[in-house]
C-alpha cells in the first residue's frame, strides 16, 4: 500500500481536474488516497469513480478552513463523511461565500497599493467553487507583480502580508471538528508546523474529539514527523484515546508554490493508512 491523504483539485485551488489527478495518483504507484479540497465537496465524485478504475482506495476529503483562539488560521481535515449531508452542505456553503468576500477586499487592497489588479483577472484562474489565495497569487504574476505563486505569497498575500486578508468569519477548530463528525466523519488538524500550537492541538484532541494529527506531511522535516509523532504518543497517553496519523503530499501541481512538487512526495506508512481505512469502515 502507497497512501496520500492530502491533494487538491481544480474545485478548489489545484490545477488538475480530479479525473486528471487520479491518473497522476496512479501512475506514482499509489494505492489509497483522499482528495481534499478547500471547503468543497464538488470534485469527490468524479475523483472517487476515476479512482476505481485504477484500483485506488479512495476516501473523500475535505479541508476546512479555521481560526483558532490565538488568531492563527488552521485547516482541519475531514476523511471519510456523507458528503450528501445536507447539514454538512449548508455548513461548507456559507464559509465559501466568506472566501469570496476576502477576495473583493483584497482586490480593492490592490488598488489602494497601485496593482492594477481587477475581479476578471483573478476569476480566470477559479477553475471550481472556492476562491483562494492562490487564484489571486497567478493574477499577480500574470501583470507581472510576482515571479511566481511562491513569490506572490512571500512578496503580498501570505500571512501579514500587504494583501493579506482574514475571512470576516470562520470556524473555530473545534467548531469544524463537530461538522465532520456529526456528518459520519474523522477530523485531522493538517500541516501542524504552520502552526506552532501543540498545546491547543492537545486541548483540542482531548476536549474537542480531535481524532488525529497530519504528521506526515510534505513540509514536515524528519525533526518534525518526530515532534508531531511524540505529541500524538502524549495525548494519548494523558487521554486513553487513540490517535491517527495522516499524511500527505498536499499535491496542487508540480510548479505551485514550491519547487519540485511532486504527487504522492510524501507516502503515509502502510500501518497508519491501514488504522484510517479500518477507523472509517467501523
Amino acid at each position: 500500500m502507497k497512501a496520500d491523504l492530502h491533494m487538491h483539485s481544480t474545485y478548489s485551488d489545484g490545477s488538475y481536474d480530479p479525473a486528471a489527478l487520479m491518473k497522476k495518483c496512479a501512475d506514482a504507484g499509489l494505492t489509497a488516497v483522499s482528495l481534499t479540497d478547500h471547503d468543497t465537496t464538488g470534485g469527490l465524485k468524479e475523483a472517487s469513480s476515476e479512482a476505481e478504475k485504477y484500483g485506488i482506495h479512495f476516501i473523500p476529503g475535505i479541508e476546512l478552513s479555521t481560526r483558532s483562539k490565538t488568531g492563527r488560521s488552521v485547516d482541519i481535515l475531514g476523511y471519510g463523511f456523507n458528503e450528501e449531508d445536507a447539514e454538512f452542505q449548508k455548513t461548507i456553503a456559507y464559509y465559501r461565500s466568506m472566501r469570496k468576500g476576502r477576495m473583493e477586499e483584497m482586490i480593492r487592497k490592490c488598488h489602494e497599493l497601485g496593482l492594477d489588479i481587477e475581479w476578471q483577472d483573478v476569476l480566470v484562474h477559479v477553475t471550481g467553487h472556492t476562491y483562494s489565495r492562490p487564484h489571486m497569487a497567478k493574477a499577480l504574476v500574470d501583470k507581472g507583480y510576482a515571479e511566481t505563486v511562491a513569490d506572490a505569497f512571500d512578496r503580498y498575500i501570505g500571512y501579514n502580508k500587504p494583501l493579506y486578508v482574514p475571512k470576516k468569519e470562520e470556524l473555530s477548530p473545534q467548531q469544524a471538528i463537530s461538522v465532520i463528525q456529526k456528518a459520519g466523519g474523522l477530523a485531522v488538524v493538517a500541516h501542524p508546523v504552520f502552526y506552532n500550537l501543540d498545546g491547543e492541538i492537545a486541548d483540542w484532541a482531548e476536549n474537542a474529539g480531535l481524532d488525529g494529527i497530519e504528521v506526515y506531511h510534505r513540509d514536515h522535516s524528519e525533526e518534525a514527523v518526530a515532534r508531531f509523532s511524540e505529541l500524538a504518543d502524549r495525548i494519548e497517553k494523558k487521554s486513553g484515546r487513540s490517535l491517527l496519523r495522516s499524511g500527505g503530499s498536499d499535491f496542487h501541481h508540480e510548479s505551485f508554490g514550491r519547487e519540485g512538487e511532486e504527487i504522492g512526495v510524501t507516502k503515509l506508512p502502510v500501518r497508519e493508512a491501514k488504522k484510517i481505512i479500518e477507523s472509517l469502515s467501523k
